[in-house]
């Protein structure tokens, strides 16, 4: 491993201060980007600065969602969809009948509007096409397993239940035909 020398260093975080990304610092200096992020991580708990990810999840920067979209996948999420939750990251899985190929657009669509930066894409299935959006934030989104939820759900008047997985709870279900209706006059239909 090669070793670097102070001024080096010293001039590569003066350009990444200035914002200038690791990649050009890198480039310029003739040092491996995870070089030039190792020394940025180093100064910034040095200067006792902590590093907040960017992030285009309107709850987390705390700003407006655009509605449209967010309703129309709320809607599709709670008809045809779930979130599946991992370690470092949620899923948020639509499945759409194949034959509907306006549907499936629409509904990456809307993944896209509503969180831009999130990895979206689509899985071919036995007659149906998943439309899938990997991100940290559907959660922060869709709070589908809290009291948030379901006490909106109450407050509509529309009939849900608790669905288990090897006893517990994990997650919300609007099934029947006249709860789904009443849901779809408010958040609007899925098609």
């Amino acid at each position: 491993m090669a070793s670097h020398t102070a001024s080096k260093r010293a001039e590569a975080l003066f350009l990444l201060r200035d914002g200038v990304p690791h990649r050009e610092v890198a480039e310029q200096l003739g040092v491996p980007r995870g070089t030039v992020g190792w020394w940025r991580s180093e100064d910034r708990r040095a200067r006792g600065e902590e590093y907040r990810r960017p992030t285009d999840c309107p709850r987390c920067a705390e700003r407006a969602v655009e509605r449209t979209s967010y309703s129309y996948l709320l809607g599709l999420c709670l008809g045809d969809g779930h979130i599946i939750s991992k370690p470092c990251q949620h899923h948020l899985s639509v499945y759409c009948d194949a034959r509907y190929t306006g549907l499936v657009a629409a509904a990456e669509d809307a993944m896209r509007t509503v969180l831009p930066s999130a990895a979206t894409g689509r899985r071919s299935r036995n007659g149906c096409v998943e439309v899938k959006s990997y991100t940290q934030h559907w959660k922060c989104l869709f709070p589908q397993h809290g009291a948030l939820f379901t006490g909106a759900l109450d407050a509509l008047g529309i009939t849900w239940t608790v669905l288990h997985r090897d006893g517990k709870p994990y997650n919300i279900s609007v099934a029947r035909k006249a709860s789904v209706a009443l849901l779809d006059l408010h958040v609007g239909p899925k098609y």
